[in-house]
């Protein structure tokens, strides 16, 4: 008879129930790790996907080299979102620049001076705002974002056209065109 501190000492071969039982258990564990860190937060919390904006855009009167970007921004979720970053892409207009923080809305900043795209037949420029405020669910917020233009010092002013996309909490929304018209 062997003794039970022999068996112990036996190498132990896997045996398929026991390879089986082990996988399932490993099967069980790793993928509500992966789930948590391959989604975001507030989609996977929510079910969310609904962000929109909307708006349009004039030349400023009286402002000679000013464009006024008049946005309605929606959470169409059913959770607040926290933060909110709105990125606007200029075409067909010349030497697009910051305006400066004093005439960003209250609680909105700017991230770095405009990019012109080297890439671009148009010269597009990109600028990005951002905002940490919440914004609850199923809510709106509107933001008068103005920009500069130093390509044109008095005379036409030519039509241009700005594509935002907004986002916040993981949520992205579908790009929309603004034409800005032209002035004579």
């Amino acid at each position: 008879m062997t003794a039970h501190t022999d068996l112990d000492d036996r190498p132990r071969t896997i045996g398929r129930r026991r390879l089986v039982r082990s996988a399932a258990t490993v099967a069980w564990a790793v993928p509500a790790i992966q789930v948590a860190t391959a989604v975001p937060a507030f989609a996977a919390a929510s079910g969310c996907s609904t962000a929109a904006a909307t708006g349009n855009a004039q030349w400023r009167t009286g402002g000679l080299n000013y464009i006024d970007i008049a946005l309605n921004l929606t959470n169409g979720c059913n959770t607040p979102v926290i933060g909110l970053t709105v990125t606007l892409t200029f075409c067909d207009l010349d030497d697009i620049t910051y305006t400066g923080y004093e005439n960003l809305p209250a609680g909105w900043t700017q991230a770095g001076r405009p990019n012109q795209d080297p890439q671009s037949s148009q010269g597009c420029y990109t600028l990005t705002y951002t905002s940490a405020m919440t914004l609850n669910d199923q809510a709106s917020t509107s933001p008068l974002l103005s920009v500069k233009s130093t390509g044109y010092n008095g005379g036409t002013r030519p039509e241009g056209h700005i594509t935002v996309v907004v986002s916040a909490g993981g949520v992205t929304s579908a790009p929309m065109t603004i034409v800005v018209p032209e002035i004579s």
